[in-house]
C-alpha cells in the first residue's frame, strides 16, 4: 500500500511517498521532494501547474492513500488565501484520482512523529530519520513535513 503525504504550498508543494508493507511497521520511504513553481508564476498558472505535476506523480506511483496537512493561519491572510487556492486543487486532484484523503492538523502530525505536539522542525526531522533508520537529505523543510503527514496517515489507516 502507498500512501502519498502532502505540505501544500502556493507555489512549493512538499510531498512523499510511503510504501507499507503488510505489517504496519514495514514502511519505506520511496520518494521525496518539491513540488517546485516559479515563485513569480501568477495565479492560477501556478495552480495549473501543480495540478498538473501532482497528476503525473499519481500517475507514476499509484498510491491508494493521501495525508495532505490541514492548514491554520492567524497572521497573513493574504498568504493564507493563496495556499488555501493551491490546496483546494491538491484535494480536487486527489479526489478526482479517487484517492483516500486524511487531513491532519499541524499538531497532530508533530505529535505523531514525536510525542509533542509543539515540537520544532529540526525535531520531527530527527525523530523521521530514527522512526525510517535513514538519513533526509538537505532538501527544503516542506519536503520533510509531507514525510510527516504521510508517516501519520499511515497510522489512521
Amino acid at each position: 500500500m502507498k500512501i502519498l503525504g502532502i505540505d501544500p504550498g502556493s507555489h512549493r508543494v512538499g510531498y512523499a511517498i510511503l510504501e507499507r508493507g503488510s505489517k504496519r511497521n514495514q514502511i519505506q520511504l520511496v520518494e521525496y521532494n518539491v513540488i517546485d513553481v516559479a515563485a513569480k508564476t501568477p495565479s492560477p498558472e501556478n495552480l495549473l501547474e501543480i495540478r498538473q505535476k501532482l497528476g503525473e506523480l499519481i500517475g507514476y506511483h499509484k498510491p491508494q492513500y493521501a495525508s495532505v496537512e490541514k492548514l491554520f493561519f492567524h497572521k497573513n491572510s493574504k498568504t493564507a488565501g493563496s495556499v488555501y487556492e493551491a490546496r483546494g486543487v491538491v484535494l480536487l486532484t486527489l479526489a478526482e484520482e479517487g484517492i483516500t484523503i486524511m487531513e491532519p492538523t499541524v499538531t497532530q502530525i508533530k505529535k505523531g512523529i514525536t510525542g509533542n505536539g509543539n515540537a520544532q522542525k529540526a525535531d520531527v526531522k530527527q525523530a523521521l530519520e530514527l522512526i525510517l533508520r535513514i538519513q533526509l537529505e538537505h532538501k527544503l523543510d516542506d519536503a520533510w513535513d509531507a514525510i510527516a503527514a504521510a508517516f501519520v496517515g499511515n497510522s489512521m489507516v
